[in-house]
């Protein structure tokens, strides 16, 4: 069960906790301050949260079925006593007083020996958030991995990571009261922060900025250089789809599949109104070139 869209923005939630200590591959701080201020479109359904969803009341079974332990889940929101900024919304609470996580994985990756609280990182600080907002001592997590091996993982509370976590957490959520955005540390942030406008101005690159270029600069020579030796090699296949270096194939070169496109400039010129009622033009976006 998902927090809908305006009850996550009234607090943080277990999956936001991760990427404010900056531990979550999927997001970083100023992605979620973005998302709680509403600076940032509804997430878009995909496949891995669509059978996430579905798996989870079948993996929450199997899960009782294997510890023999009765699971109610919770049917309200829950906010801590004393941080109401603080909130949860669990997959469940066993009948001797755990918190229940779960989980479907594509792979092992990240995953320790069962039984043991060798989770990776990003759920670690979720289950100790919900373990903070519900002062519950140990939270087990069920993981689906692949599709068939199942697996529980025993996480008991870490006071010391909490109070780190109510020392960010709180200090996140400061910044999204005074609407105070944190800083950007990867691209996808500066998109988000910088992409949409800028203004006609100098400023002078100091040496980190000046050896990025030049890396860059570096960077983009390779693939140029990568282009021409690819120009070599397809010269050398001619007509052919296989290269060989004796009886050892080195490459191939074959024509797959043909793609499907949508043809927007005939349907723009046999139904010009169509075209001109259904065309959305996109807010412009700034371009890095480097001089």
């Amino acid at each position: 069960m998902a927090l809908d869209l305006e009850a996550r923005k009234k607090g943080i939630g277990g999956s936001d906790a991760g990427a404010i200590l900056g531990v979550s591959p999927w997001k970083t701080p100023l992605q979620v301050y973005m998302d709680k201020v509403g600076a940032t479109d509804p997430i878009q359904d995909n496949d891995s949260m669509f059978w996430g969803r579905t798996l989870e009341p079948v993996i929450r079974q199997r899960y009782a079925d294997v510890t023999n332990r009765k699971v109610v889940v919770p049917d309200t929101l829950i906010t801590h006593p004393k941080f109401e900024f603080m909130i949860g919304n669990l997959d469940g609470i066993t009948s001797d007083n755990r918190v229940l996580e779960i989980k479907t994985a594509r792979s092992a990756e990240g995953w320790g020996e069962p039984g043991s609280n060798e989770i990776p990182d990003s759920y670690m600080i979720q289950v100790q958030h919900y373990m903070l907002i519900t002062a519950i001592p140990v939270a087990d997590v069920a993981v689906l991995i692949g599709g068939s091996d199942f697996r529980i993982y025993e996480v008991p509370a870490e006071p010391e990571l909490m109070e780190l976590m109510i020392e960010k957490e709180t200090g996140f959520w400061s910044r999204v009261i005074n609407r105070d955005p944190p800083e950007p540390i990867t691209y996808q942030d500066m998109l988000l922060k910088y992409g949409r406008t800028s203004k006609e101005s100098r400023v002078q690159a100091d040496a980190v900025a000046m050896a990025a270029v030049a890396r860059l600069k570096e960077i983009k020579a390779i693939a140029k250089e990568e282009d021409e030796l690819k120009t070599v090699i397809m010269a050398a296949f001619g007509e052919s789809d296989t290269l060989m270096d004796n009886n050892k194939v080195l490459a191939t070169w074959k024509a797959g599949n043909g793609s499907k496109r949508f043809n927007a400039k005939l349907f723009e010129a046999e139904n010009p109104e169509f075209y001109k009622k259904y065309i959305v033009r996109s807010e412009p976006t700034r371009r890095l070139l480097l001089k």
